[in-house]
């Protein structure tokens, strides 16, 4: 069977909202797809990754005490990751992570961390952490997307970058965009975990990686008890009492 490499970064560190279901989700839908998942933790700094058998990396949340290392050690293997990334290669970041892909987070106490870049935004580290559902759609494949929020992180870019559109919930800042993407770096906020709630889109980012190696797997999974449970969230969610989005 063909195979699909995910490297795991960091998961001991990245551990703020345990987001490990990400990672089952991406072995669970690769089985269903016939794929064999391999499944690569990089638990130290001074851990190089193999970027050349690798198809999916994925970073949890974590807190952004932590952020600066992870910068570093990217930065040392620079030339490597920017291959990664030009090669069309998926790298999948979630919530407060998200700030190593944007030009620099500004934290409350005045300290500027300068990230990647990779991503056109910058982050603000939130006086008031914000919590709420979190449903947007797409702008590429038109798919609809639910999960949870803990922002922790305003995000502002430039909205021609955005991953999605707001449907409910708060999103980068309350500006009706949600997450960001270039190539394929994908940031979301939504944490669920995101990948379990929705094995839809799971499955559209392991052919997306399977795809840059020249594998297609062309018969589709039934989700149909899935979509089910998404038409109840969806209720739920309409039903609800909106909460200001721009409230600090």
């Amino acid at each position: 069977m063909e195979e699909l490499n995910i490297t795991w970064a960091y998961p001991d560190i990245l551990n703020l909202h345990g987001d490990r279901g990400n990672i089952m989700a991406l072995e669970r839908i690769a089985k269903q797809m016939e794929i064999t998942p391999n499944i690569k933790r990089i638990n130290q700094y001074e851990e190089k990754i193999d970027f050349e058998n690798t198809d999916i990396l994925f970073f949890n949340p974590g807190e952004l005490k932590v952020m600066p290392s992870i910068i570093q050690a990217l930065k040392e293997q620079k030339e490597a990751l920017e291959q990664y990334i030009e090669k069309g290669k998926t790298i999948i970041v979630i919530g407060t992570t998200g700030c190593i892909m944007a030009k620099e987070t500004k934290r409350i106490n005045g300290e500027i961390i300068q990230g990647l870049g990779y991503l056109d935004m910058t982050c603000e580290e939130r006086e008031k952490v914000y919590g709420d559902d979190i449903h947007f759609k797409l702008k590429e494949g038109e798919q609809e997307i639910i999960g949870c929020q803990i922002q922790m992180i305003d995000t502002k870019i430039k909205e021609d970058i955005a991953l999605g559109t707001i449907i409910y919930g708060m999103g980068n800042q309350g500006d009706g965009t949600e997450g960001a993407k270039y190539k394929n770096v994908i940031f979301t906020n939504a944490l669920g975990p995101v990948l379990v709630k929705n094995p839809w889109y799971t499955e559209a980012l392991i052919r997306q990686a399977m795809e840059v190696k020249g594998y297609e797997k062309r018969n589709t999974l039934d989700f149909s008890l899935e979509e089910k449970s998404l038409a109840y969230i969806k209720k739920f969610i309409e039903e609800k009492e909106k909460v200001p989005c721009t409230q600090k």
